[in-house]
């Protein structure tokens, strides 16, 4: 597979305009569709810098109530897990996920949404 896959939450990026210059492939909206998931497709060429950008103009936190963001991609067994200030490059086996984890853990986000679903693209589904 050439492109990756990715999940990008609406909340997390200031000018939300940037999903949109994105080849978004699915939606998935919950709470009211006040939060949309956002399932995007970047080819491998170009991925480097669709993660600078989306990066570049994340939020830490939105309202007192919603502290830290994440973005994912991943291609085969690539997985590539962004915040703000981090990024890490693992695998989609799960014991490769502890220092991404207890980063998110760090920054405010709450364990059970730490679990970079989906990880393959088996697993989409949306």
């Amino acid at each position: 597979m050439k492109e990756y896959h990715g999940i990008v939450i609406n909340l997390s990026q200031k000018d939300q305009s940037i999903i949109k210059s994105i080849n978004i492939i699915g939606k998935k909206k919950v709470i009211l569709n006040f939060l949309v998931l956002n399932k995007i497709s970047v080819n491998s060429a170009d991925i480097e810098n669709v993660i600078i950008r989306l990066q570049n103009n994340m939020r830490k936190y939105y309202w007192p109530f919603v502290n830290g963001f994440y973005f994912h991609f991943y291609r085969n067994n690539e997985l590539i897990i962004v915040f703000k200030d981090r990024i890490f490059r693992v695998t989609t086996d799960h014991s490769t996920w502890k220092e991404a984890i207890e980063y998110g853990l760090k920054s405010g986000i709450p364990k059970k949404q730490l679990d970079f679903y989906p990880c393959r693209i088996e697993d989409e589904k949306y």
